[in-house]
This record gives structure tokens, sequence and C-alpha cells, in this order.
């Protein structure tokens, strides 16, 4: 009998990097993979517990699961049921629970239970179904071991991204800087690294399925390595040494036959050195497009958060990537709305932003979460208050997007196709270019053919002859998808979006 599985992944890049890695074993052990609004066997669902609402998300779509199909299996893993310290309230709608150093078993584990459920109520006919389901989940618990005492990081890698044309690769797991709003420490462990030799396995499998670009990605990328070299750190300090083994990981992968581009996930600003900046300089397939944490522009602010910098080294280290990089594209996460944030605060945060002149800003309001320090801060802001000013930088995003996007204009860029779209009479590719800038050139024409239909009836003979329209596509316009075109940038639409031109030497 063949089982039908349904996943959804909530929150951050890593998870969704999970659940394709569970998608693939859930194949490979003869699962068919249904949608998740589908009826099915066995759900997946790999939860987020980064604020209290993806908390209560978590919850809703375990539910939402069990009422799609009373009957079926549900998995919870991922960080809510990492954090979550009353299990039985996950008790009362998962069958099994796994952690977050365990999610390359869950297809072992969903076997095993069918294999226990058949065997419970073969040999034991007075077994209710509730009794059998509480039984798993207490036999489970081997897999959510306190994650703080692990020193591996699970074996996981993926061979490939189906309807993908960029490869997302796990690089570490884990995070030891307690930012005093953040519960990741608590839900992922402190940082474990890849081996390197692991990652380019992967990096190759990928490259063999035509992948021409690879984002390196994990909850800290800016430590990978550091928790295998600590015993040669002794006469090193961490800031000089700490981009070493990043830097040795990128320039193999860079030699890896068919991948043309490089993206880094998320920096932590203090690894951003001019020595670093031009190491990376030296790599062509490095995309120059650096993601640097800030979180607020305000250095008191900055300090309730437990960052480790100070808002002039944070543009210190924009001033590196200028001076190296032509036009490099530095995008941020900023919250708004932190515990005790003044006007006079906010203000001071807006302007340094503005100073910084981010190539993009992902904008959020602060969420509590319980378990965190800020969690337990006075000074908690209204959700007015917090709207407002997300709308304010929100405007300053998009005057800082257009202009840096806007710089592009009359200039040939490279793009990476990832999406065919039909607007009107019009076939257009989306891709993005090295520095993450989204492109929309036209491809072709829609063919449209019209035929006469007679009206051949006693009654209809006396009208027009009706007109039937059809649309012939274009032939061959996905061959475009993963593909590497120049563009001409004519313009730029409303929403940043640039409209250029393929260039007939691509």
């Amino acid at each position: 009998m063949t089982h039908k599985a349904a996943l959804l992944s909530l929150g951050c890049k890593v998870n969704s990097y999970e659940t394709e890695r569970i998608r693939e074993d859930l194949v490979e052990k003869g699962f068919e993979i249904v949608d998740f609004d589908e009826i099915a066997d066995v759900y997946i669902i790999n939860t987020c517990s980064v604020t209290n609402i993806a908390d209560r998300k978590s919850r809703q779509m375990l539910h939402r699961a069990k009422s799609l199909n009373p009957e079926a299996v549900i998995v919870a893993t991922g960080c809510y049921v990492q954090t979550e310290k009353d299990k039985d309230k996950l008790n009362e709608v998962a069958d099994i629970l796994i952690g977050n150093n365990h999610k390359g078993e869950i297809a072992d584990a969903i076997l095993q239970f069918f294999t226990d459920v058949s065997a419970n109520k073969v040999t034991d006919n007075t077994n209710t179904d509730s009794d059998i389901e509480n039984d798993n989940v207490i036999g489970n618990e081997k897999y959510l071991e306190d994650i703080a005492c692990e020193k591996q990081v699970e074996s996981f890698s993926i061979n490939d991204y189906p309807e993908r044309s960029r490869a997302f690769v796990r690089i570490e797991d884990g995070c030891n800087q307690f930012c005093s709003y953040c519960i990741i420490p608590y839900a992922r462990g402190r940082v474990r690294s890849r081996d390197e030799a692991d990652i380019l396995d992967e990096v190759r499998a990928l490259a063999g399925k035509g992948f021409k670009e690879v984002v390196l990605t994990g909850i800290h990328i800016s430590s990978y390595g550091l928790d295998n070299y600590e015993k040669f750190m002794k006469n090193v300090s961490i800031i000089e040494f700490n981009s070493a083994p990043l830097l040795s990981l990128i320039k193999k992968i860079s030699e890896v036959k068919g991948i043309e581009r490089i993206r880094l996930g998320s920096l932590e600003p203090r690894i951003i050195t001019k020595e670093f900046a031009l190491a990376l300089k030296e790599i062509p397939s490095v995309c120059p497009h650096f993601h640097l944490s800030l979180q607020s522009g305000c250095d008191t602010v900055l300090k309730r958060m437990n960052r480790h910098y100070t808002m002039q080294e944070f543009l210190d280290k924009c001033t590196i990537l200028r001076e190296v990089f032509d036009r490099p594209a530095i995008t941020t996460d900023v919250i708004v709305g932190f515990p005790g944030e003044t006007e006079e605060e906010f203000k001071e945060s807006y302007d340094k932003c503005k100073e910084a002149a981010f190539a993009k800003m992902h904008i959020f309001k602060y969420s509590r979460r319980r378990g965190t320090v800020a969690d337990r801060m006075p000074g908690q802001l209204t959700e007015k208050v917090k709207h407002e000013r997300s709308v304010s930088l929100q405007q300053l995003d998009d005057a800082m997007r257009d202009t840096y996007n806007g710089s592009f204009i009359g200039e040939t860029v490279k793009i990476l196709v990832e999406e065919i779209v039909e607007e009107s009479s019009e076939i257009y590719a989306l891709g993005l270019t090295e520095r993450y800038v989204q492109v929309k050139c036209s491809i072709g024409a829609l063919s449209v053919s019209k035929r006469n239909v007679p009206n051949d009836t006693p009654e209809m003979c006396q009208r027009e002859p009706s007109i039937v329209t059809h649309r012939v596509e274009c032939p061959n316009v996905n061959q475009y998808i993963n593909q590497i075109l120049s563009v001409r940038i004519e313009s730029i639409l409303k929403d940043g979006i640039l409209l250029g031109k393929v260039q007939k030497n691509t």
C-alpha cells in the first residue's frame, strides 16, 4: 500500500531546506507526496517558534492537519516542538514528535509507527486508537533530547530542487549569539558545522542536476567552522580568524564545475573586513550581494538587543564592501517597535538606515516571544505605534530600492531565469541579477489564430458566423528556466522590478 504524505514548512529558509530533504526521504521510501490541503495518510509540519505568533501558527497548522483527516498520522517537528515545554499540548494533536537534530529520521519514524500500530492492533484488540497513539508519542521522546548538548550537526543533504532554479545548501546549524529577542539558540542549539567534504558532495550533485546558483544558508553562517577549529585559536583572536573556514569553503565551491553563482545568506556584520572582502572579490562566482543583519540603527536599542556592534561600525562595514565591489547590493533586516524604543531612538534608526542606503530592507514589527529577555523588558509598545513606524520605514525602503535598482537603467545585466509569466499577449522571463535585483524581459509573443464557425442550424442561419479565438503558445519557453540571459535594462516598474530586453548574443 502506498501512503500519501503532505508536508508544510513554516518560518525560515533552513526549515524549507530541511523540509525538502524530508520530502526526498519519503519519496525514496515509497510515499506519494500530495499538497497539504489534500487528504493524506501522513501530515508533517516543520514548525517555527521565532515569535509567539509563530507558535500559534504552528499549533493552528497541527490542528488543521488533524481536521483534514482525523485518522492521519501527524508528525510535528521543528523549533516549536523543540522549545515547547508542555509536551502534553503537543501530544493532543501529534502522533510523532521530532526534534531539530533528528529530521533525517522522520521517514523511518513514520514507517516504524505504522509497524507498531499494526502490531498493536493484531496482538491486542482491546487497545483503542487513542491508546496506540499515546504510546507512540511517549516512545518517540528519544527524538527530543536537549539540543544544547548536541555537538554534531545532523547529516543532511539534498539531491534536487524540483521547480527551482537556485539551490539552497545548509552549511551549519545553531547560533551562539543570544540576542535578547531571539529564542533560536534554544531551539537550534549551539553552532554545529557540516564537514566541508559533505557540503562539496552536495554541491557537486546539485551541479550535476543543472543548478547554476547555490545559496549558502544556515542559522549563523558567519560562524561556519568555528566549532571545529577552536583548538587552533589559542593565539589568534576570533575576529581575525572567524572568516577563514567560510572562505575556504567558498573557494572550493567555486571550483565545482557548473556552479556559476555563489550567494551568501545572512552575515554577521563583524565578519566583514577589508581582507575578507578582497578575498571574496577574487572569486568571480561570488555574488556581490551581502545581507548584513542590522536590526536597529540606534546604538542604545542595539545594546538592549545584545547586538555586538555599534551603528558606526556597521556603516564602516558597508564602506568596505563599496570600496571593494562595484555597487554591491547591501540588504538588511530591521526591527521596529523594540521594547522601550522611543520616538527619538526610532528617528535615529530611520536616519542611519537612510545613511546606509540599503538596496533592500526587510522590516519586522517586534513580536514578543516568551522565554526571551526582551519579552520581560518594560516599555512594550502598542501595535499602533509599531505599525506607524513600520509604514514610515517601508516608505524609505521603497525609495532606496528604486534609487539602487534604477542605477542599472541603460546597462546590460545577467539574470538567472526563475519563472515564465504571461501578460496580455506577451511572454516574460523573470529572474534575478547577481545583486538580487529582479528583472523582467519579453521572450516572445503569444500567437493567436481566429477561425469562423458557421451558424448552420435553420434558426441561426440569418446571423453572422461566430469567431472562435485559439491561443497558440510560443514553443519551448520553458527552456529559459535556469538559464542565464544578458538583458539590457530599459526602465523600472512601480514595484521596483527592472524591465529590459534580451540581448541577441545571449
